[in-house]
């Protein structure tokens, strides 16, 4: 009845009609059967999962399905006090961290970064504080100078790229349950504010995530040089809990001109 009210005004993108005789086709063959008394078998729970799926619940409403038929919820992404006591433990971790660093939550936004970080990618600090960040702005904000220096010729800008596509579907395959939660449809509207982002998100990957990853390019700004040039950087992923997140995303250089660079900013070399 919910989503029937949601869609009086409008048709759904998928041409659903959240009825009785749908949800029985679409995700739960005995749900005739259960309202009409035939059957007092409760579904298994995949079948209940498929039921919240068809539904579009969100993570609070598809736990309240489980639990009403027995079965635990799956526990959501971290939250509340649980999360500021794991993000103050990550700001400890970082504190101690000589290396460019930043601190991402559980729904992708850039809690914090040090200087190192700051001065590698020339974030204006003001820029930060007012608007926040997450990794969508990281990799693809115009104002940002990231973007520039890490597409500035055709190798490069295949590699960004690359590690877009990559970003997008990993991250939609690790919350593939939350999509109907509105911190995620808050986080893809931010997305396609990014005019030309929109054809990334359906395409698939070319090159293999764990090859991806493995260092990424960047202009950066070494003492000898005295100006920008080219350098290579990877980045490792530190956990602050017993979840991913939130964690610890931590640069190093991989190249020369990368340790020349990671030099200039009082980097140990590494």
């Amino acid at each position: 009845m919910k989503r029937q009210r949601q869609y009086a005004d409008q048709s759904h993108p998928s041409l659903k009609r959240f009825t009785q005789q749908e949800l029985n086709d679409e995700a739960c063959l005995t749900y005739k059967n259960l309202l009409v008394g035939r059957s007092h078998r409760l579904p298994d729970r995949q079948t209940m999962l498929r039921i919240a799926e068809y539904l579009e619940c969100t993570s609070d409403e598809r736990n309240d399905l489980l639990a009403a038929a027995g079965y635990l919820p799956i526990l959501p992404e971290m939250a509340g006090r649980s999360l500021e006591l794991a993000l103050e433990q990550a700001h400890q971790l970082m504190a101690n961290l000589s290396l460019p660093a930043m601190i991402v939550t559980p729904t992708l936004d850039i809690k914090e970064f040090n200087e190192p970080f700051r001065d590698l990618f020339d974030i204006p600090r003001e820029l930060f504080y007012e608007n926040r960040m997450n990794l969508i702005d990281f990799h693809f904000n115009y104002d940002l100078p990231i973007r520039a220096r890490s597409t500035y010729d055709a190798a490069s800008f295949e590699q960004w790229e690359s590690h877009a596509i990559n970003g997008i579907q990993t991250f939609k395959r690790n919350h593939l349950l939350s999509r109907h939660d509105d911190w995620y449809q808050r986080l893809i509207r931010k997305f396609h504010q990014y005019g030309d982002t929109d054809k990334y998100w359906n395409m698939e990957p070319k090159t293999p995530e764990h090859q991806e990853n493995y260092s990424r390019i960047i202009l950066a700004r070494t003492e000898s040089a005295g100006g920008l040039v080219p350098i290579r950087y990877r980045q490792v992923f530190l956990s602050a809990g017993s979840s991913m997140y939130p964690g610890i995303g931590v640069f190093l250089p991989v190249d020369e001109p990368a340790r020349q660079a990671f030099a200039h900013l009082g980097c140990p070399a590494v």
